[in-house]
């Protein structure tokens, strides 16, 4: 069992010790002036796809720089374009290599940069029209509510459709009372944002009663997770009846939750 470890950690060093030299015989080559034999190297070590990422970036420098001692500007220039797309981070060291290959790699990478940045900008900006798009789509919300009228002193549910688009917002409620009030209300809502406050007026309608009124509505609707809505209104109503039974004026605290869907 030791001799097995031992032959194991030995070829493991055996291979390790392959490795480094494969990596630096090309810079050895480079810098003893075998400029041809340097190219070689590094063109095989760029032909291993194992390679990290910052190696393969050296190997393109020096592979660049030995194509370029050979005076092959054109085939240099290969190495360097690849270097600025692929490792834009990564720039030719002037105190290592002669000044009019520093410059020719800045000149190649000076456009592809650019073209890097424009095509930045242009995915932001589709990110932003897309987000954009997507707050100012139509959307319906399904709405389930609670009502509590201050002046009778009761409660209730319901249950509402509300179309939105834009800043815009209107809706179609009932609650289910005795005799059932149906409601419309429509309003606006200003900004943007997680919360938005909505500005509106609503109309109330009991036909079981002949029973009609209007008012105003301030209230909020808080975005949740998963598509959820939170919706809040106050409102105030003033009642046309002729019934002494019935109040003239009702002060409603509607709540409840809804869920957008996005229109095409």
């Amino acid at each position: 069992m030791k001799l097995r470890t031992g032959l194991f950690l030995l070829v493991a060093l055996l291979l390790v010790s392959g490795s480094a030299w494969a990596q630096t015989a090309g810079i050895e080559r480079y810098e003893e002036g075998d400029f041809e034999a340097a190219a070689r190297l590094f063109e095989q070590e760029l032909a291993q796809p194992q390679r990290s990422p910052a190696s393969r970036a050296l190997a393109r420098i020096y592979l660049a720089a030995s194509l370029y001692a050979l005076g092959q500007v054109e085939q240099a220039r290969k190495p360097l374009e690849t270097l600025a797309r692929e490792s834009p981070e990564q720039r030719v060291d002037p105190a290592r290599f002669p000044p009019e290959l520093v410059a020719l790699a800045e000149l190649i990478r000076k456009p592809i940069e650019s073209e890097r940045q424009r095509v930045t900008r242009e995915v932001e900006l589709q990110k932003a029209r897309e987000e954009e798009r997507r707050r100012t789509a139509p959307r319906l919300r399904p709405e389930v509510l609670g009502l509590f009228d201050a002046v009778d002193r009761q409660g209730t549910l319901g249950a509402g459709l509300a179309f939105q688009r834009k800043s815009l917002e209107g809706s179609v409620r009932v609650l289910l009372s005795d005799p059932p009030v149906f409601q419309l209300q429509g309003g606006v809502l200003p900004g943007y944002g997680l919360l938005r406050p909505f500005l509106g007026l609503h109309a109330s309608m009991l036909p079981g009663l002949n029973i009609y009124g209007a008012g105003a509505v301030l209230g909020g609707r808080l975005a949740l997770p998963a598509g959820l809505v939170g919706v809040v209104d106050l409102g105030a109503d003033y009642f046309f009846i002729s019934r002494p039974d019935r109040k003239r004026f009702a002060v409603t605290a509607q709540a409840g939750l809804g869920f957008d869907l996005h229109l095409p």
